[in-house]
């Protein structure tokens, strides 16, 4: 189907101002269900008029009587408007019903986020969310997703994306009370679970401590090594934030150790405007960040 000659019609404000004209009989009625001046309706018609070089509306007391150009008009103004609003409420709540698509990193989804979900859907019952655990740092647009939570140690560089600082946290060591004994023991006599990548290495430097001298097991994620860590296995490299109930709850024990640095998370979108859903997880995930 061709587009319209957007070029010949009238304006959009016209039209509507004609439109609730139509269908209220009354300027001043227009005026109130557009919110805006009696005047300014009546004016707006009255420039369509001349526009089409054509009559449309009379006044007869205090009503308008439509001409019969007038009523060619506004029954097709109708059917279009009509169509219009039904398209955007369609569209409106198919927005809403879709879920959100989150990605985040193993640790932060089951340790920090899926323990506080039922919060969430308590404030925003039918919104269904869905994370996707992964290391990799996904393309948000290509893959679908509304939405990223991301840690950094720098300041982070993501082109392409808006990006909202959530918390700083500390980068710390803990194990489990049975594990690290009281008074708790040297870190260098006690098992450890890490996958020794650059990241462990350069915190068990700030230590003084030598990976190859260490008694080190890897579990395959830092999700396993986080419950390997509450039964006793080893100590794990983490931040406060994603361990904080554990701690609170005596789980695990934070060891006493030079300063390991800090830790931000971010949540990460796309450019424009954000759909309700996303803004209401945003806004719960603050809190949840905070607490």
């Amino acid at each position: 189907m061709p587009a319209p000659d957007w070029r010949n019609l009238p304006s959009l404000t016209a039209l509507r101002a004609f439109d609730a004209t139509a269908r209220s009989g009354s300027f001043a009625e227009a005026a109130r269900g557009l919110n805006v001046t009696h005047a300014a309706v009546a004016q707006q018609v009255r420039g369509l008029e001349d526009d089409l070089g054509v009559p449309l509306a009379q006044r007869s007391g205090r009503t308008i009587v439509l001409t019969d150009a007038g009523r060619r008009l506004a029954e097709a103004l109708a059917d279009g408007f009509d169509r219009i609003a039904a398209g955007v409420e369609a569209t409106r709540r198919a927005e809403a019903r879709r879920g959100l698509r989150i990605a985040t990193t193993p640790a932060v989804a089951e340790d920090l986020l899926l323990s506080r979900l039922p919060e969430f859907w308590a404030e925003c019952p039918g919104i269904t969310v869905s994370m996707s655990p992964d290391y990799r740092s996904v393309d948000l647009a290509a893959e679908g997703f509304d939405l990223a939570v991301r840690s950094s140690t720098g300041v982070p560089d993501w082109p392409g994306v808006e990006v909202e600082r959530l918390a700083e946290t500390d980068i710390i060591v803990s194990g489990a009370p049975s594990l690290v004994g009281d008074p708790p023991a040297a870190p260098a006599r006690l098992p450890w679970l890490l996958n020794l990548d650059e990241f462990d290495r350069r915190i068990l430097a700030l230590m003084d401590l030598d990976p190859g001298a260490l008694d080190v097991k890897w579990t395959g994620t830092p999700t396993l090594e986080i419950a390997a860590a509450r039964r006793g296995h080893g100590l794990i490299i983490t931040t406060e934030i994603v361990v904080r109930e554990d701690l609170a709850a005596g789980v695990l024990v934070r060891l006493d150790t030079p300063p390991l640095g800090r830790m931000s998370y971010h949540a990460v979108t796309l450019p424009g405007p954000r759909r309700p859903a996303v803004e209401s997880f945003l806004e719960w995930l603050r809190r949840v960040v905070t607490d």
